[in-house]
C-alpha cells in the first residue's frame, strides 16, 4: 500500500469560466495551518477533475495539454514529498518556512544565490562572503567565523542532519555545546580533515566555548536584520569564569632576554614574543610596525597604529627596547600562526627555566579540571600582551595611557588582561600594615 500524503491541489478560482491558478496546499499538523504555494500552472475549471483534485483524463489537443499539466503537478508532488520524507528521517517538525524555503529554490526562476541557504553552515558562508565585500574584516575574524562554520557542519555529521535555522532552539543549543565539549570524541576525524578544521586533543572549555556561542549569536542577529527570518530567541548557557592565564616577571623577562639559544627558530620566537611585551600589542598585530608611522614628539618618538581587530588607534612609545628589536628585523616581523609559533616560545621559556609550578582550572560543564604544571607550558602567544598590561599597572601606569597603548576600548577588557602577581599583594600589604 503507497504512504498517504495530506496533500491537495486547488484552483484558485474554482467557478471561473476561465483559466485559473493551479495551487498546491499542504496541512502542517505541527502548526495546525496550510502552506499554500502556486504552481504558476493554469486550467479551465471544465477540465479539472475535482474529486481526484488533478486534471481530467481526455483526448485530443485539451487531453495533451491536462497531460501535460499533470506531469509538472506530479513534479511538485514528488517535491513535497521528498522534503516530507527527509524531515520524517531527520526527525524535525517540518514547518511553512522550510517548505517556502524549499519550493523558492526549486521552483522560482527568479531566486537568487545571495538569498540566505536553507542551512545554517552554508548561511555562515554567505554572512562572511558578504563582510568580506564590505571590507574591514580582519583575517582573524574570518578565521572564527570559518571555524564557526566548520563546527557546526561536524556537529551535522554527527546528529546525520543539517541544521536549519528552525532548529535553533535551547535544545539544539544545549547538544551543540555537549559535541563541543567533547569534541575531539565524537568529530568524524576524515571529515574534518576534508574541511582543514583542527581537532584539538581535549574538548573545548567553557571560556572558548563561552566566546564560540556568542560569535553564533552575532551571525544569528545579522539573519535576523537582513532577511527578516523568524529565529528563537536564546541566552548563552555556557558560564564564563576567571581564567588562570598567566603574566610573565621582570625576573623572568630577563631569563627569557639572557637565555643561550642555538636554533635561529628559537632566537626568532623570543624576540617575536619580546615584541609582544615590549609593546603591549595582539600578536596578530606585530605585522604592522612600519616605520612610516614614527611620529616625533617634543619627548621622542611614537608608533601611531589602528589595530587589525578592533581599528582602534594606539599610541605605542618607541623605546630603546622596542627599537632594537624591530630593527633587528628591518621592521618586518615574520608572520607566523598561534599553533606555529606556541610550541616554539614554550620551548623558550622551558630553555629560560620559567619553571615555577602554576595552577590551572578548566570547566567544561559540570566538570572541573584542576592541574599543576610548569610555568613555561601555559606560556603562549597572548602572554606577553597579560604581560605588558600587568606589570604596567603595577609600576603605576594609570589604566587610560595603558587602554591607549594597547588599543583596548574599555576599562572591563582592561580589567580581565591585569594579573596581580602575589608579590605585589604582599608589597602593597606591608605598605599599608606592615
Amino acid at each position: 500500500m503507497g504512504k498517504i500524503v495530506i496533500m491537495y491541489f486547488y484552483l484558485k478560482q474554482p467557478k471561473s469560466d476561465k483559466a485559473t491558478v493551479i495551487d498546491l496546499i499542504y496541512h502542517l499538523k505541527a502548526e495546525k495551518k496550510n502552506f499554500k504555494y502556486s504552481t504558476g500552472q493554469k486550467i479551465i475549471p471544465a477540465d479539472w477533475d475535482f474529486s481526484a483534485r488533478y486534471p481530467k483524463l481526455k483526448r485530443g489537443a485539451s487531453g495533451k495539454k491536462n497531460k501535460q499539466i499533470a506531469l509538472v503537478l506530479d513534479n511538485y508532488r514528488k517535491h513535497l514529498e521528498d522534503a516530507i520524507s527527509d524531515f520524517k528521517i531527520q526527525n524535525r517538525h517540518l514547518t511553512r518556512e522550510d517548505l517556502k524555503l524549499i519550493f523558492e529554490k526549486k521552483f522560482n526562476a527568479n531566486y537568487k544565490d545571495d538569498k540566505i541557504p536553507f542551512n545554517v553552515k552554508d548561511a555562515i558562508e554567505v554572512f562572511i562572503e558578504n563582510k568580506k565585500k564590505g571590507g574591514g574584516v580582519s583575517d582573524n575574524w574570518k578565521k572564527k567565523y570559518t571555524n564557526l562554520k566548520n563546527k557546526i557542519t561536524l556537529f551535522d555529521v554527527y546528529k546525520k542532519r543539517q541544521t536549519v535555522f528552525t532548529d535553533l532552539n535551547e535544545n539544539w543549543l544545549d547538544a551543540y555545546c555537549g559535541f563541543l565539549r567533547d569534541f575531539p570524541n565524537l568529530v568524524d576525524k576524515k571529515k574534518a580533515k576534508e574541511i582543514k578544521s583542527i581537532v584539538p586533543k581535549v574538548g573545548q572549555s567553557d571560556n572558548t566555548l563561552y566566546r564560540h556561542v556568542n560569535l553564533l549569536f552575532t551571525f544569528l542577529k545579522w539573519v535576523r536584520k537582513n532577511y527578516k527570518i523568524e529565529i528563537q530567541e536564546l541566552t548563552n548557557p555556557v558560564d564564563e569564569y576567571d581564567t588562570d592565564d598567566i603574566h610573565l616577571t621582570d625576573e623572568e623577562i630577563k631569563k627569557i632576554e639572557k637565555v643561550y639559544l642555538r636554533s635561529e627558530v628559537l632566537q626568532r620566537a623570543r624576540d617575536i614574543f619580546l615584541i609582544g611585551v615590549y609593546s603591549g600589542q595582539r600578536f596578530s598585530d606585530y605585522s604592522v610596525f612600519e616605520k612610516e608611522d614614527i611620529v616625533q614628539t617634543k619627548k621622542g618618538e611614537i608608533i601611531i597604529k589602528r589595530a587589525d581587530k578592533t581599528e582602534k588607534e594606539s599610541f605605542i612609545p618607541l623605546h630603546n627596547k622596542l627599537r632594537v628589536l624591530l630593527d633587528r628585523f628591518d621592521w618586518k616581523i615574520p608572520q607566523m600562526s598561534t599553533q606555529k609559533f606556541n610550541p616554539y616560545i614554550k620551548e623558550v621559556c622551558m630553555r629560560a627555566k620559567i619553571n615555577n609550578i602554576v595552577k590551572k582550572t578548566t570547566h567544561r560543564g559540570n566538570k572541573k579540571e584542576v592541574e599543576y604544571q610548569e610555568k613555561w607550558k601555559m606560556v603562549v602567544s597572548h602572554t606577553a600582551r597579560r604581560t605588558f598590561i600587568t606589570l604596567s599597572s603595577e609600576k603605576g601606569m594609570p589604566d587610560h595611557i595603558i587602554m591607549k597603548i594597547t588599543g583596548i576600548r574599555n576599562t572591563e577588557t582592561l580589567a580581565k588582561y591585569k594579573k596581580t602577581s602575589q608579590d605585589s599583594v604582599f608589597d602593597y600589604m606591608n605598605i599599608t600594615w606592615g
